[in-house]
């Protein structure tokens, strides 16, 4: 069976959030300055950091940010506004850092470094640009071109994908090639479908991180802990 391209650098937060624990309770703009990056991102050029927001409903968003020459990706997960979980890849993809909140609503972290086959893994990966892979993606032959418009003097084309009981509508830039909103739909038992969720993408390039972004040591209690992984299996129990 074929792998599943980002595996290792994907699977990381699954891993982080199951230690941490986190509830989404408890409002906290700590360790976070979106403000701060969309001005970045508005003055930079084309560059090796790449930014990506995907928003799901007002105030519900995710960013994600990787740098293919410092080889660092931070993911952030917003609801209401306010920062609920992040993630951070670092030292060339081998240590992990997740922080979330704890059951009083308290933004906890813990830390931890891969084994040298999933760090070297994660090295690879993350020389990858997100943008290329996601152009990529849309390109491929499962995909079918539906419309063109003309909107804010941008042309999108709409590309689709569906199977027996699942469609998936993508509108793409094509000045960029990057998709700009993504639409997927479940077929229900009386065979109409209906919108299961709607994303707002957006993709920017950045001159550098924000240090606000990856100086958190003295605004959150991060401890260190093994690795929740063996090899490329996760701990048991």
């Amino acid at each position: 069976m074929k792998k599943r391209t980002f595996i290792y650098v994907l699977t990381a937060p699954l891993i982080g959030v199951a230690i941490a624990g986190y509830l989404f309770i408890n409002k906290d703009s700590v360790v976070s300055a979106q403000s701060d990056v969309i001005a970045a991102a508005d003055k930079a050029t084309k560059t090796n950091i790449e930014y990506i927001k995907e928003t799901q409903s007002e105030g519900n968003y995710v960013i994600r940010i990787r740098d293919k020459e410092k080889l660092t990706e931070i993911t952030e997960e917003y609801l209401n506004d306010e920062l609920q979980s992040k993630l951070i890849i670092s030292e060339n993809g081998k240590r992990v850092t997740s922080i979330g909140r704890d059951y009083t609503g308290k933004l906890i972290g813990t830390t931890w470094t891969l084994p040298d086959n999933l760090a070297l893994e994660n090295k690879r990966l993350l020389e990858i640009s997100l943008f290329e892979k996601q152009k990529e993606e849309l390109t491929d032959q499962s995909w079918t071109q539906s419309s063109k418009a003309l909107t804010d003097n941008s042309h999108v084309k709409t590309v689709t994908s569906e199977t027996e009981d699942r469609k998936e509508i993508v509108s793409i830039d094509e000045n960029t090639g990057l998709p700009i909103k993504r639409e997927i739909l479940i077929k229900d038992d009386d065979g109409n479908w209906n919108t299961d969720t709607i994303k707002i993408e957006e993709y920017r390039y950045l001159d550098s991180i924000p240090m606000e972004l990856q100086n958190i040591e003295d605004q959150i209690d991060i401890k260190e802990h093994p690795a929740p992984i063996i090899e490329d299996k996760p701990l048991e129990g």
